[in-house]
């Protein structure tokens, strides 16, 4: 891989949190490099389809970023393979080589937190101590008001005295007396000193357990002026363990406040990172309160984004809890929106788990409500991947466009 990294005259060195992702980023470049495309031109081919949770297409410093290592996504290796690939065949392939470098760098990461050393000294975190120096941090400091203790060496102290030992005390202290700007402060303190697992702790327990309407703000600082996709860890940790009746408060404080994004990522991730039986009740309680445009959006994005093992498991789980009519707008929402790379797995699961007619559905959503753009690479992977009996049923649908 050393070579690789000098491919392309216009690539930095690469920046990641590991090796297996830096060497993800090279593989991305050599593919762009083959390709002839640029930055430039790579965000031109770009659509707000190819990312789970972005409502627009992210800026050519982000994706400069991402493709030096920093924040990797999976999402986006995959839209680099939609991009420069000529083929489904090819693409197929370049995705298998990029899973086999992604899950390294997935085992990798969790390797690293399991066996991060503790520091030998703890010293004591004491919680009253804690909320008086908080009480000090407002939001915004007036220049005119002189003060021995900034926020940022305040959030510095407190950074200091995170452990393993002292982070749940430190959560508890925070969920509910931190301004949100002095919430980003501290986030980007603890990822300064190589506390990544801590800040990641800090924003789920705050998604999972903080007051509902407290979130807002954060969410906001998190996602203007933090590190990219901070935000998103709260927002999924929201969609996780909340409650119907939290979800339905939050949902429409984002709206509110003008996060319509924020508002449509909870909504769809709330379907994709429930287990199944939590994804089930959830469903159930969304439907029972006839709350039909969140629990639209729900099926939407587990159509979209659950893998395909979990999302034959969840319809198959609805259709036995006597709501097949939710099992059925899952298969309509995958079948127009769902990307066209993940489909081989999602096929093999329908037909090895599910009931013949799931098939047949998921074809005629395919066939009648896919745009023509979007409908060729699909027919091309299926091709490739053996699945000409469901090639011919989208075919047939779509030429009766019934």
């Amino acid at each position: 891989m050393d070579e690789a990294r000098k491919t392309g005259r216009r690539w930095g060195p690469t920046r990641g949190a590991s090796a297996e992702l830096n060497d993800l980023a090279i593989l991305l470049r050599g593919w762009l490099d083959v390709s002839g495309v640029r930055i430039s031109g790579l965000r031109r081919r770009l659509t707000p389809e190819h990312f789970h949770d972005l409502e627009k297409v992210p800026s050519s410093s982000t994706i400069s970023e991402w493709l030096s290592g920093v924040a990797l996504r999976w999402d986006f290796v995959e839209a680099v393979i939609d991009v420069c690939s000529e083929s489904a065949e090819i693409a197929v392939s370049r995705r298998d080589e990029a899973r086999v470098i992604w899950n390294a760098s997935e085992k990798s990461r969790r390797d690293r937190q399991k066996t991060s050393p503790r520091p030998e000294v703890v010293r004591p975190l004491s919680q009253d101590q804690l909320l008086s120096w908080l009480a000090k941090v407002p939001a915004v400091q007036p220049v005119e008001q002189a003060s021995d203790v900034s926020p940022r060496s305040s959030v510095q102290l407190i950074s200091d005295l995170v452990s393993e030992e002292t982070v749940s005390g430190l959560v508890e202290g925070l969920l509910d007396n931190l301004h949100p700007r002095t919430w980003e402060i501290l986030v980007k303190e603890l990822r300064k000193q190589g506390k990544d697992s801590h800040a990641a702790q800090l924003m789920q327990d705050l998604g999972s357990r903080g007051d509902p309407h407290k979130i807002i703000p954060v969410v906001e600082s998190l996602r203007t002026d933090g590190h990219f996709g901070d935000d998103r860890i709260v927002l999924n940790s929201i969609a996780k363990n909340r409650t119907a009746r939290d979800l339905l408060t939050i949902i429409e404080a984002f709206r509110r406040d003008r996060q319509d994004l924020s508002a449509y990522v909870v909504t769809e991730r709330i379907g994709v990172v429930r287990n199944t039986l939590s994804a089930v009740e959830i469903i159930l309680d969304f439907k029972e309160r006839k709350e039909t445009e969140t629990l639209a959006g729900i099926l939407r994005g587990a159509g979209k984004w659950r893998d395909g093992d979990g999302l034959a498991e969840l319809i198959n789980r609805l259709r036995a809890t006597g709501v097949g009519e939710c099992a059925d707008l899952i298969l309509m929402a995958a079948g127009s929106e769902r990307g066209a790379s993940s489909f081989p797995s999602l096929v093999r699961a329908l037909k090895d788990t599910c009931e013949p007619g799931d098939i047949v559905k998921l074809a005629h959503a395919i066939g009648s409500m896919r745009s023509r753009p979007r409908l060729k690479p699909l027919e091309d992977t299926l091709w490739k991947t053996n699945q000409a009996e469901v090639l011919r049923l989208i075919r047939i649908f779509g030429r009766n466009g019934t």
